[in-house]
């Protein structure tokens, strides 16, 4: 098998693997190298997270804290056009659709994500996503101007489906280019990076900021600056994963890694080892098919508990807590601008115990924050709900609802969302 497989070699290929077998120093697969966060990779890795995870986090809650503003343009439109007031009940439809074609449109760009990220890598994958960000955000400014909520609903169904987009490509990027020993907590910054763009459009969302009448078109127009940030990954490489596996070009992998790890042969012999012994295992082993993770067992197994994992996510109720967390505190009967306080203090919550959870990840285990973090959602929602349900009679559940609502967000963040 292994004279068939270097038949179909490239003359480059190979003289590409002679001539970095030379400077393999003997013994060094005894003694694994560990990587370091280079200034170079750094960099890199920071500007795809903000230009893709922050942008995410940005655009999934700039509506949230405003809310209030939005919705009395919806009514202002309904009023010129029909010549009579929205009813509340006409209001929730309309603002539910708009919430709803968010994860609507996530979970089409999540479907096209692995289609994206092997035509056109990782990097060119991500920085494409930007044109679609770009049109997102022209219809969002342009509907204040144009007087249309529909454009606002459509340019909610493209943010659901570029971040969808994100939410597949960037992992990938973030996975394939640090050292191996950096991986997971590289990972981590996905994560962050979300719950950092959710806390600052809170922010900025304030009456005092830009959460006015006036100034929201401003808002949501700054959703381009990532985007135009994220331009500048344009020089950094793409990921050298992407490059010798999927374009079979391990010259250019070769001088990725060489830039990632600041010119550290050592290590960079060391990944493309490892690099062709995954290669080659791959070759050697039949690819699984959609059949295959229903009538084998091995693969049967671990799909069921990724769909239940995923599903446990999405079904958690964190997008109804993300999308109307102002509404839950008003009704609460907070009065002013503590709403939107209660919500900004969700975000720095959640960022708080994305860093906790960082440190104690390794020690406790996946598994265990996983389901320590579904129990406690599951009896915050409880409780969450009772205290909406009785608060008419008590008042002071309403300060439960508060604490409820935090409690979940912490659980949430030690459990699914991390």
């Amino acid at each position: 098998m292994s004279n068939k497989a270097d038949l179909f070699k490239s003359d480059y290929t190979k003289q590409f693997e002679l001539e970095r077998i030379e400077t393999i120093p003997t013994g060094y697969e005894r003694q694994p190298r560990k990587g370091v966060l280079t200034n170079y990779l750094l960099i890199s890795l920071l500007i795809a997270a903000f230009g893709s995870a922050f942008q995410f986090g940005f655009s999934i809650a700039v509506f949230n804290t405003p809310s209030s503003i939005i919705k009395s343009f919806y009514k202002s439109v309904y009023n010129e056009r029909n010549g009579e007031e929205m009813s509340n009940s006409t209001l929730d439809t309309y603002w539910s659709i708009t919430n709803g074609l968010v994860p609507f449109g996530g979970m089409i760009g999540g479907m096209f994500s692995g289609f994206t990220a092997d035509l056109l890598g990782r990097k060119y994958g991500l920085l494409s996503v930007n044109v679609i960000v770009l049109i997102s955000t022209i219809l969002n400014v342009l509907s204040k101007f144009v007087k249309s909520f529909e454009t606002i609903m459509t340019s909610r169904f493209l943010t659901g489906f570029y971040c969808g987009l994100f939410s597949g490509l960037l992992p990938l990027y973030l996975a394939e280019c640090p050292p191996k020993n950096l991986r997971g907590s590289v990972g981590t910054l996905n994560q962050l990076s979300i719950v950092i763009g959710i806390l600052v459009v809170n922010i900025l969302g304030l009456p005092d900021l830009l959460g006015t009448s006036d100034r929201w078109p401003i808002l949501v127009g700054l959703s381009i600056v990532p985007a135009l940030a994220h331009l500048a990954l344009i020089i950094f490489p793409e990921s050298p994963k992407y490059l010798y596996m999927k374009k079979n070009n391990p010259v250019e992998a070769e001088k990725a890694l060489l830039n990632f790890h600041n010119h550290d042969r050592l290590l960079v012999d060391q990944e493309l080892e490892e690099l062709k012994d995954e290669k080659s295992i791959l070759a050697h082993n039949p690819h699984a098919t959609w059949s295959d993770f229903w009538t084998q067992t091995r693969l049967r197994k671990p799909l069921f508990v990724a769909l239940i994992i995923q599903i446990s996510q999405q079904l958690s109720g964190i997008n109804a807590v993300i999308f109307y967390s102002t509404d839950i505190f008003v009704k609460a009967g907070l009065d002013g601008d503590w709403p939107i306080y209660g919500t900004i203090i969700l975000g720095a919550v959640q960022i708080l115990m994305t860093f906790v959870c960082m440190v104690i990840v390794d020690r406790a285990g996946r598994r265990i924050l996983l389901l320590s973090g579904m129990i406690g959602m599951c009896i915050s929602s409880f409780m969450l709900a009772l205290t909406r349900i009785f608060s008419e009679k008590i008042e002071w559940l309403n300060y439960m609802t508060v604490l409820s609502a935090v409690f979940y967000i912490i659980f949430f963040s030690i459990g699914p969302d991390f």
